[in-house]
């Protein structure tokens, strides 16, 4: 098992755990970007693919977010780096 809690209960998935929580999540939305709509792909195209899954999560990890279901969305890689561009000028990370 490779799940982890740590001393506040926040959740840290590792290997193969982690893997199936991303599967997990792209299936429960569909593979659609929450932010635009996009149907996103699963296996990037090209390196650098702007409609490559991303895996975000809601509150990051960084901010005390856990690797939990409700914790994570699918993003498209393009709106996935506005989501992290747009934190570092707002005074916070989104991951």
């Amino acid at each position: 098992m490779t799940i982890r809690i740590g001393k506040l209960g926040i959740v840290r998935l590792t290997g193969k755990d982690l893997w199936e929580l991303r599967r997990i999540c792209w299936l429960r939305d569909n593979g659609r970007c929450r932010k635009c709509n996009e149907q996103t792909a699963y296996f990037p195209r090209f390196d650098g693919d702007p409609l490559a899954y991303d895996m975000a999560h809601i509150k990051s990890r960084g901010a005390g977010g856990s690797d939990t279901l409700d914790n994570v969305q699918t993003l498209c890689h393009r709106d996935h780096m506005r989501e992290h561009t747009q934190g570092r000028t707002e005074g916070h990370m989104v991951t």
